[in-house]
């Protein structure tokens, strides 16, 4: 199955951009994009598929996929069913993450997450 593209924009005057999602149910979307995305989700089981690797998930699943990388998650339920599971996705540019290794040194040890997470 060929991965969507899916177009991030980050506003002009933005480092990142964030996306809350709280849904009855996370659906299988495919897909793929230039960014690095950081995606918490939480109330949620399912499977997740980052590339060729396919993992079981549940409670709070924290992913780092980096770009270009075909991947979505797929929830089979929630682990509190009166609440909505939810999903904060957080996109951001790797020349953004690598500035902020540069000026920062807390932020040094980002170039070696970056690299590690390139194979997903």
């Amino acid at each position: 199955m060929k991965p969507q593209y899916e177009r991030v924009t980050i506003p002009d005057g933005c480092s990142v951009r964030v996306y809350h999602r709280q849904l009855a149910q996370i659906p299988f979307e495919w897909h793929h994009h230039p960014e690095y995305e950081l995606t918490l989700t939480m109330n949620s089981r399912g499977r997740r598929f980052i590339g060729d690797h396919i993992a079981d998930y549940s409670g709070d699943d924290l992913v780092l996929v980096p770009p270009d990388m075909p991947h979505t998650w797929a929830s089979t339920e929630p682990i509190d069913a009166d609440a909505p599971q939810v999903a904060i996705v957080v996109w951001f540019s790797g020349d953004w993450a690598r500035r902020m290794a540069d000026c920062c040194p807390e932020f040094a040890s980002l170039r070696t997450l970056l690299r590690r997470a390139a194979p997903g």
